[in-house]
């Protein structure tokens, strides 16, 4: 089974970690797991020490999730492929698309 997670919140919320704790889950059950990140959930893979939850972000990629972010919402809040984690995904709302459409679940975290 493939879960798809939309997250939109900001890691000061606890959606960000309530994401990882159920793909790692879902990682260790065997199921497959995509990300699509976007609005503030984009501060989530900035790699900086007031974002200590984007370690758990690199964890999940280094299990082979791939994250994507929706490039509309990283320009007006500064997310470059200078700051944020190696190995995310600059993308579109079509790669959002994409992912709902592969996933057999999807779990919105807004």
């Amino acid at each position: 089974m493939t879960f798809g997670f939309l997250l939109t919140t900001s890691p000061e919320r606890a959606d960000a970690r309530t994401v990882v704790r159920l793909a790692e889950a879902a990682l260790e059950t065997g199921h497959r797991v995509e990300l699509f990140l976007m609005n503030d959930g984009v501060y989530n893979v900035v790699a900086a020490p007031k974002h200590p939850v984007s370690g758990e972000f690199v964890r999940l990629m280094e299990f082979g999730v791939p994250i994507t972010l929706c490039a509309t919402s990283t320009g007006p809040r500064g997310v470059t492929k200078e700051n944020a984690l190696p190995g995310v995904r600059f993308g579109s709302q079509y790669d959002h698309a994409q992912m709902v459409a592969r996933a057999d679940r999807v779990l919105t975290f807004c």
